[in-house]
């Protein structure tokens, strides 16, 4: 009995360094101090800022901030190595780092919400297509 308490104390205190602090801080500051060498090494100073990549992998990483299984953080913590490994060795070029890093981050970035200056029912009744409207009447 004692032992399974005791090792599943162990795993619970593995679970909470692998989550809070854990592999994923450190993999995270190891991509970081990466990206001055990826930036170079893809002649991506002139499209990009060293700021601005951080960014995009702060958004990588938030995306997945409510992942609390051990070994899911473990499995992403190893795909991530995987991509990063790929673009440090080159496999994926210059214009691979562009469409699926950089091109999503900007588009976002410029990606605007059209505030509307009429009243919630005008946008209500103009947002309803004029079709809908023509099957009440038959």
């Amino acid at each position: 009995m004692s032992s399974r308490l005791a090792q599943k104390a162990v795993e619970v205190a593995h679970q909470e360094k692998r989550l809070f602090g854990g592999a994923a801080r450190h993999f995270y500051f190891e991509i970081c101090r990466c990206l001055p060498f990826i930036q170079r090494l893809h002649k991506m100073e002139e499209m990009v800022s060293l700021k601005e990549l951080r960014a995009i992998v702060k958004d990588k990483f938030k995306e997945y901030k409510d992942v609390k299984d051990g070994r899911v953080v473990d499995l992403l913590i190893f795909k991530g190595r995987e991509e990063i490994e790929t673009y440090l060795l080159m496999h994926k070029q210059r214009h691979h780092v562009v469409t699926e890093v950089v091109e999503p981050y900007y588009a976002k970035q410029r990606a605007v919400k059209k505030v509307s200056t009429n009243s919630p029912f005008l946008d209500s009744f103009l947002s309803s297509g004029y079709a809908a409207i023509g099957t009440r009447n038959s």
